[in-house]
Protein backbone atom coordinates (compact mmCIF):
# COMPACT_ATOMS: atom_id res chain seq x y z
CA UNK A 1 0.00 0.00 0.00
CA UNK A 2 2.79 2.78 1.37
CA UNK A 3 5.13 1.25 -1.51
CA UNK A 4 7.87 0.27 0.99
CA UNK A 5 9.73 -3.40 0.20
CA UNK A 6 7.47 -6.41 2.58
CA UNK A 7 8.79 -9.19 4.18
CA UNK A 8 8.11 -13.00 4.10
CA UNK A 9 5.20 -12.94 6.92
CA UNK A 10 3.35 -16.79 7.05
CA UNK A 11 4.00 -19.60 4.67
CA UNK A 12 0.74 -21.64 3.65
CA UNK A 13 2.36 -25.01 5.07
CA UNK A 14 1.38 -28.77 4.15
CA UNK A 15 -2.74 -28.98 4.63
CA UNK A 16 -2.67 -25.59 5.97
CA UNK A 17 -6.77 -23.85 4.70
CA UNK A 18 -5.07 -20.60 3.70
CA UNK A 19 -4.82 -20.00 -0.16
CA UNK A 20 -1.45 -19.14 -0.19
CA UNK A 21 1.51 -17.24 1.26
CA UNK A 22 1.75 -13.82 2.76
CA UNK A 23 4.51 -10.73 3.12
CA UNK A 24 3.68 -7.81 5.46
CA UNK A 25 5.13 -3.98 5.29
CA UNK A 26 6.85 -2.87 8.56
CA UNK A 27 6.24 0.47 7.55
CA UNK A 28 2.30 0.60 6.91
CA UNK A 29 1.29 -2.81 8.34
CA UNK A 30 -0.51 -3.82 5.59
CA UNK A 31 -0.63 -7.79 5.22
CA UNK A 32 -1.20 -9.27 1.71
CA UNK A 33 -1.56 -12.40 -0.34
CA UNK A 34 0.95 -13.21 -2.72
CA UNK A 35 -0.58 -12.47 -6.04
CA UNK A 36 -0.16 -15.52 -7.34
CA UNK A 37 -2.64 -17.16 -5.19
CA UNK A 38 -5.55 -14.78 -6.20
CA UNK A 39 -8.55 -15.80 -7.65
CA UNK A 40 -9.37 -14.24 -11.37
CA UNK A 41 -12.47 -11.58 -11.25
CA UNK A 42 -15.11 -14.77 -12.51
CA UNK A 43 -13.57 -17.50 -9.53
CA UNK A 44 -14.02 -14.12 -7.07
CA UNK A 45 -17.86 -13.30 -7.86
CA UNK A 46 -18.68 -16.60 -7.89
CA UNK A 47 -17.59 -17.43 -4.35
CA UNK A 48 -19.28 -13.88 -3.57
CA UNK A 49 -22.88 -15.73 -4.36
CA UNK A 50 -21.84 -18.31 -1.46
CA UNK A 51 -21.89 -15.21 1.56
CA UNK A 52 -24.81 -15.25 2.93
CA UNK A 53 -25.67 -11.69 3.46
CA UNK A 54 -29.41 -11.29 3.58
CA UNK A 55 -31.48 -8.37 4.93
CA UNK A 56 -33.44 -11.10 7.02
CA UNK A 57 -30.38 -12.28 9.29
CA UNK A 58 -31.01 -10.52 12.49
CA UNK A 59 -27.00 -11.74 12.93
CA UNK A 60 -25.65 -9.33 10.03
CA UNK A 61 -27.84 -6.54 10.75
CA UNK A 62 -26.59 -6.29 13.84
CA UNK A 63 -23.24 -6.66 12.65
CA UNK A 64 -23.70 -3.53 10.64
CA UNK A 65 -24.35 -1.40 13.54
CA UNK A 66 -21.23 -1.39 14.06
CA UNK A 67 -20.72 0.92 11.10
CA UNK A 68 -24.30 2.48 11.14
CA UNK A 69 -23.96 3.60 14.72
CA UNK A 70 -21.00 5.98 14.56
CA UNK A 71 -21.68 6.86 10.95
CA UNK A 72 -25.10 7.94 11.79
CA UNK A 73 -23.70 10.16 14.83
CA UNK A 74 -20.81 11.39 12.27
CA UNK A 75 -23.18 11.90 9.60
CA UNK A 76 -26.63 12.64 10.61
CA UNK A 77 -29.83 12.22 8.01
CA UNK A 78 -30.42 13.81 5.35
CA UNK A 79 -27.08 13.15 3.21
CA UNK A 80 -26.16 11.87 0.29
CA UNK A 81 -24.14 8.42 0.48
CA UNK A 82 -22.89 5.53 -1.70
CA UNK A 83 -22.54 2.06 -0.44
CA UNK A 84 -19.42 0.68 -2.39
CA UNK A 85 -18.63 -2.96 -2.53
CA UNK A 86 -22.44 -3.45 -1.94
CA UNK A 87 -22.20 -7.09 -3.34
CA UNK A 88 -25.19 -8.75 -4.37
CA UNK A 89 -27.75 -7.28 -1.41
CA UNK A 90 -27.68 -3.99 -0.60
CA UNK A 91 -28.36 -4.39 2.92
CA UNK A 92 -26.59 -1.54 4.46
CA UNK A 93 -27.94 0.76 1.64
CA UNK A 94 -31.54 -0.27 2.58
CA UNK A 95 -30.75 0.33 6.49
CA UNK A 96 -30.05 3.91 6.01
CA UNK A 97 -32.52 4.26 3.33
CA UNK A 98 -34.91 3.86 6.56
CA UNK A 99 -32.86 5.91 8.49
CA UNK A 100 -33.26 9.00 5.71
CA UNK A 101 -30.66 8.91 4.17
CA UNK A 102 -30.36 9.32 -0.23
CA UNK A 103 -28.52 6.08 -0.55
CA UNK A 104 -26.86 4.55 -3.93
CA UNK A 105 -25.25 1.14 -4.27
CA UNK A 106 -22.71 -0.27 -6.40
CA UNK A 107 -20.39 -3.47 -6.68
CA UNK A 108 -18.07 -4.13 -9.34
CA UNK A 109 -18.56 -7.73 -9.68
CA UNK A 110 -22.26 -7.25 -10.14
CA UNK A 111 -22.52 -3.94 -11.50
CA UNK A 112 -24.23 -1.78 -12.67
CA UNK A 113 -21.62 1.22 -13.27
CA UNK A 114 -20.61 3.13 -10.59
CA UNK A 115 -22.98 5.68 -10.04
CA UNK A 116 -21.87 9.67 -10.49
CA UNK A 117 -21.05 11.37 -7.22
CA UNK A 118 -23.20 14.66 -6.50
CA UNK A 119 -21.44 17.89 -7.99
CA UNK A 120 -20.38 18.61 -4.61
CA UNK A 121 -19.61 15.09 -4.02
CA UNK A 122 -20.78 12.01 -1.75
CA UNK A 123 -21.35 13.27 2.23
CA UNK A 124 -20.04 9.81 2.96
CA UNK A 125 -19.06 6.34 1.49
CA UNK A 126 -19.59 3.22 3.20
CA UNK A 127 -17.42 0.45 2.34
CA UNK A 128 -17.90 -2.96 4.47
CA UNK A 129 -15.97 -5.79 4.60
CA UNK A 130 -14.40 -4.60 0.98
CA UNK A 131 -11.19 -3.52 1.76
CA UNK A 132 -9.90 -7.08 2.58
CA UNK A 133 -10.64 -7.93 -1.18
CA UNK A 134 -8.71 -4.95 -2.47
CA UNK A 135 -5.77 -5.79 -5.37
CA UNK A 136 -4.74 -2.06 -4.96
CA UNK A 137 -5.76 -0.51 -1.80
CA UNK A 138 -4.03 2.74 -2.39
CA UNK A 139 -5.35 3.25 -5.46
CA UNK A 140 -9.16 2.45 -4.48
CA UNK A 141 -9.25 4.12 -1.34
CA UNK A 142 -7.82 7.53 -3.30
CA UNK A 143 -11.00 6.67 -5.51
CA UNK A 144 -13.54 6.47 -2.73
CA UNK A 145 -11.71 9.99 -1.08
CA UNK A 146 -11.91 11.48 -4.33
CA UNK A 147 -15.85 11.32 -4.91
CA UNK A 148 -16.62 12.46 -1.37
CA UNK A 149 -16.55 16.42 -0.42
CA UNK A 150 -14.52 17.71 1.70
CA UNK A 151 -15.69 17.30 4.94
CA UNK A 152 -17.38 13.87 4.55
CA UNK A 153 -16.75 10.52 5.09
CA UNK A 154 -15.39 7.05 4.28
CA UNK A 155 -17.06 4.47 6.54
CA UNK A 156 -14.71 1.31 6.40
CA UNK A 157 -15.33 -2.26 8.34
CA UNK A 158 -13.32 -4.64 8.10
CA UNK A 159 -11.41 -7.09 10.77
CA UNK A 160 -8.27 -6.37 12.34
CA UNK A 161 -5.08 -8.02 11.74
CA UNK A 162 -4.54 -10.83 14.55
CA UNK A 163 -1.47 -11.27 16.56
CA UNK A 164 0.99 -13.04 14.49
CA UNK A 165 1.12 -15.72 16.51
CA UNK A 166 -2.45 -16.10 16.13
CA UNK A 167 -2.71 -15.76 12.17
CA UNK A 168 -2.57 -19.31 11.07
CA UNK A 169 -5.67 -19.80 12.63
CA UNK A 170 -7.52 -16.56 11.62
CA UNK A 171 -10.70 -17.51 9.87
CA UNK A 172 -10.71 -14.11 8.26
CA UNK A 173 -7.62 -15.86 5.69
CA UNK A 174 -9.52 -18.70 4.91
CA UNK A 175 -11.90 -16.82 2.48
CA UNK A 176 -9.90 -16.85 -0.54
CA UNK A 177 -11.01 -13.72 -1.93
CA UNK A 178 -9.75 -12.06 1.00
CA UNK A 179 -6.00 -10.83 0.06
CA UNK A 180 -5.51 -7.56 2.39
CA UNK A 181 -5.39 -7.24 6.12
CA UNK A 182 -5.16 -4.16 7.89
CA UNK A 183 -4.13 -3.00 11.23
CA UNK A 184 -5.32 0.13 13.06
CA UNK A 185 -2.03 1.12 12.14
CA UNK A 186 -2.24 0.65 8.49
CA UNK A 187 -5.21 2.89 8.31
CA UNK A 188 -3.67 6.00 10.16
CA UNK A 189 -1.03 5.27 7.72
CA UNK A 190 -3.81 5.63 4.79
CA UNK A 191 -5.50 8.86 6.70
CA UNK A 192 -1.91 10.66 6.99
CA UNK A 193 -1.09 9.87 3.80
CA UNK A 194 -4.34 11.44 1.86
CA UNK A 195 -4.29 14.13 4.32
CA UNK A 196 -7.61 12.84 6.17
CA UNK A 197 -8.55 12.38 9.98
CA UNK A 198 -9.10 9.06 10.85
CA UNK A 199 -11.44 8.12 13.49
CA UNK A 200 -11.63 4.24 15.05
CA UNK A 201 -15.19 3.94 17.43
CA UNK A 202 -15.63 0.34 17.66
CA UNK A 203 -13.07 -2.97 17.09
CA UNK A 204 -12.40 -3.24 12.84
CA UNK A 205 -14.39 0.17 12.14
CA UNK A 206 -12.79 3.25 11.03
CA UNK A 207 -13.81 6.82 9.75
CA UNK A 208 -11.95 8.58 7.81
CA UNK A 209 -13.09 12.70 7.53
CA UNK A 210 -11.86 13.64 4.41
CA UNK A 211 -10.11 17.93 5.00
CA UNK A 212 -11.01 20.78 3.28
CA UNK A 213 -8.07 20.36 1.39
CA UNK A 214 -6.79 17.33 0.96
CA UNK A 215 -7.84 16.73 -2.87
CA UNK A 216 -3.78 14.65 -3.36
CA UNK A 217 -1.86 12.52 -1.78
CA UNK A 218 0.75 13.43 -0.30
CA UNK A 219 4.44 12.18 -0.55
Amino acid sequence: MCGHPTQAFHHRGVGSASPGDYRRCRHCGLSMLEADAWLDREEERTYYKTHENRPGDPGYLLHLERLITPLTQAIPAPATGLDWGCGPHPVLADRLRKKGYQMAAWDPAFGPALPAAPADGWDFITCTEVIEHLHEPRASLKAMLHRIRPGGVLAIMTEWLPEPRQFNRWHYRRDPTHVAFYSPNSLRWAAQHFGCTVDLPARGVALFTRSQCSDAEHP
